[in-house]
């Protein structure tokens, strides 16, 4: 259970739990979290959480969202990171990823240069004057993306990613068109060069690779891309 814990000049104010889907921030009456400070955009930030991942956006505030006192335009947060809005901090406490975070530490890590030694002296040991063996290429993991509607008309809908192309917008006219090879997702324009946003800059003509928690915008629908 995600959840944050909302300060006024470091005084605690309020706790939220996180919902799944999209979360609101701003001054406008009617946000999800109302932060009333004349410092805070209207329509300030979001943050969407899918599962056990929370992932916040600025929304082109004027004053900006800083996350651990970095200016950022997307981020996925980690447990403990603070959100600074104007003169308001949003800590983010992720509970499980803090429980995952104690069994982490017991793991020890070895670099690849220690890790080829290491194999190198194990050969040696069981298979004397053994000619090296060729390594074969780990097989690739198979990812699947899926596209979840934050606003418009298909509103808290999920898309799975599926075929080789997914085209985006209204029944003949593409504002956008996802093209899937293997993991790789890469978002194109549509017909007549429409081009949709990502991350609110405009996808030039040769596209742009999907990266999981991307937001993705077309004529009036808002949507994030999700890899798993």
């Amino acid at each position: 259970m995600a959840k944050l814990v909302i300060k006024f000049n470091d005084t605690v104010i309020d706790q939220i739990v996180l919902k799944q889907g999209d979360v609101n921030i701003g001054r406008r009456p009617g946000s999800d979290i109302l932060l009333d400070n004349m410092a805070i955009s209207g329509n300030h930030a979001s943050i969407f959480t899918i599962g056990e991942d929370s992932f916040i956006q600025d929304l082109n505030s004027t004053n900006g969202t800083f996350v651990n006192n970095k200016r950022i335009a997307k981020h996925h947060l980690e447990n403990g990171d603070v959100v600074s809005i104007g003169n308001h901090t949003l800590t983010y406490i992720n509970e499980n990823a803090a429980k995952g975070g104690a069994n982490l530490a017991k793991t020890v890590i070895i670099n690849p240069h220690q890790q080829e030694g290491l194999l190198a002296e194990a050969a040696k040991a069981s298979v004397p004057a053994a000619r090296p063996v060729a390594k074969e290429p780990a097989p690739e993991i198979a990812r699947h993306g899926s596209l979840f509607i934050l606003s418009g008309a298909n509103n808290g809908k999920r898309i799975d990613l599926t075929q080789p192309v997914t085209n985006l917008g209204r029944a003949g006219r593409r504002a956008g068109v996802i093209s899937r090879s293997g993991n790789r997702y890469v978002l194109l324009p549509g017909d007549n060069n429409e081009a949709p946003r990502l991350n609110g800059a405009k996808v030039g003509s040769s596209g742009e690779e999907l990266k999981n928690g991307d937001m993705i915008e077309i004529a009036d629908a808002r949507m994030q891309f999700y890899l798993k």
